[in-house]
């Protein structure tokens, strides 16, 4: 017999209920009509027509953005899939992409010989998506359909999401891999909190006490979002360096003490006049003359050339921190490292521990701090929008990226 639950105060119709053996609907059971409690068949049929308008209704097709072997962006359509049991399906209203990090994915595979195009697959880019729950698996209990939320990706998320950002509509696997978003917070705002987590997790490491001195090594993204957290913990004095002058200006705005311009200037000697030290605090080592050094650098970019420089510009015991991805051998002079005492270290993205909920700083934890900082206006955001744009202009967008205008920080697409 279909036993449902009795109707509650205020129920315009009865609760839906199955065959609690068999698990059919009441309308292929022969019991749904035995007792007064049972579903009605008006009901019954409004379910199954309910039932059949969301399946017809579902989305099937999809729009990504897509790099291809040859380093083209192109729009490509594909199969939404059915998310699984640990998964997601979330409509995209945003994505957001660094001209900094995809510019150099695109740069090496437009520049590659045609042996090398061949070995190349096509791959989604993006860090971030916003968008709206669409559809969510069985087990999935920490955000729900209709929910807006934030999806972490790409190599944001070491590559966990199929298919990649730039797509109007993401299956998600891991709900780590999501954060619930609040009302008062715009989507460009909010998109930030990837990039910020990343920024976040290397000032964490490079363990920065109040009134040590700081330098920011590559003005990107990441570079200004890790100087303004830096401000905010005290570093001073705070240390931009950069080759774009239009980098170096936004860098003051958010805080930076002193510029350093590394395509015009002696980067070494401009840190070690920054960061001198009074006489009576400063130690006798031949090494902290004429300046002592910065106690703390953080490598926000890609260019690994830059390694013997910083290890010159470091104070005695000074601490280099590598934030982010970076890749290739580091050509440094390992005597340096040992008689000075330098320590250097990596800042893997958002931190080893982004899976483990138990952790101190996991992802969603991180990302919460930087979705206060933003709401409290202590992190700015809007100068680091370089545009924001229809999905559609993609192509157009990425090919004026690539012209050279390396003044560009963030850009965002903009989904139907």
């Amino acid at each position: 017999m279909c036993l449902p639950s009795p109707p509650t105060a205020g129920m315009d119709s009865p609760p839906d209920c199955t065959h609690p053996k068999s698990g059919m609907h009441p309308l292929l059971s022969p019991c749904w009509k035995q007792t007064a409690n049972d579903c009605t068949l008006d009901h019954v049929l409004r379910s199954i027509g309910a039932a059949l308008h969301r399946k017809e209704s579902r989305v099937t097709k999809g729009k990504r953005l897509v790099l291809t072997p040859a380093g083209q962006i192109e729009v490509e359509e594909f199969e939404v899939p059915v998310p699984a049991a640990n998964q997601l399906l979330v409509r995209t209203s945003l994505t957001q992409v660094s001209a900094g990090s995809e510019m150099n994915g695109i740069r090496r595979r437009r520049t590659a010989s045609p042996a090398e195009q061949a070995s190349f697959t096509p791959e989604g880019l993006g860090y971030t998506a916003i968008g709206v729950v669409e559809e969510a698996g069985s087990e999935i209990d920490q955000v729900a359909v209709g929910d807006r939320v934030l999806c972490s990706g790409n190599h944001s998320t070491h590559w966990l999401i199929t298919p990649e950002l730039e797509a109007s509509e993401v299956v998600i696997p891991q709900q780590y891999n999501v954060q619930k978003l609040p009302d008062d917070l715009t989507d460009v705002e909010v998109a930030f909190c990837v990039l910020g987590d990343v920024a976040l997790h290397g000032v964490r490491r490079a363990q920065i006490q109040i009134g040590e001195s700081v330098a920011v090594h590559g003005l990107g993204v990441v570079g200004l979002l890790a100087l303004q957290l830096c401000r905010l913990v005290g570093a001073q004095p705070l240390i931009g360096v950069d080759l774009v002058e239009e980098r170096l200006d936004l860098a003051r705005q958010l805080g930076a003490s002193h510029l350093v311009d590394a395509g015009s200037q002696d980067v070494v000697e401009e840190i070690r006049a920054h960061t001198q030290l009074p006489w009576r605090w400063r130690g006798a080592l031949p090494s902290m003359l004429p300046g002592s050094g910065a106690e703390v650098q953080l490598h926000c970019t890609s260019f690994i050339g830059n390694y013997p420089t910083m290890i010159k510009a470091a104070a005695d015991r000074g601490r280099i921190i590598l934030v982010g991805a970076t890749s290739g051998s580091i050509p440094i002079e390992s005597n340096e490292l040992f008689r000075r005492e330098i320590v250097m270290t990596g800042s893997y993205q958002t931190g080893m521990s982004d899976t483990h909920p138990y952790w101190p700083w996991t992802r969603v934890r991180n990302q919460h701090v930087i979705l206060d900082l933003i709401r409290r206006r202590e992190l700015q955001t809007e100068p680091l929008v370089s545009h924001v744009v229809p999905y559609t202009e993609a192509p157009d967008l990425f090919d004026r990226m690539m012209s050279g205008h390396e003044g560009w920080l963030s850009v965002f697409f903009t989904w139907d």
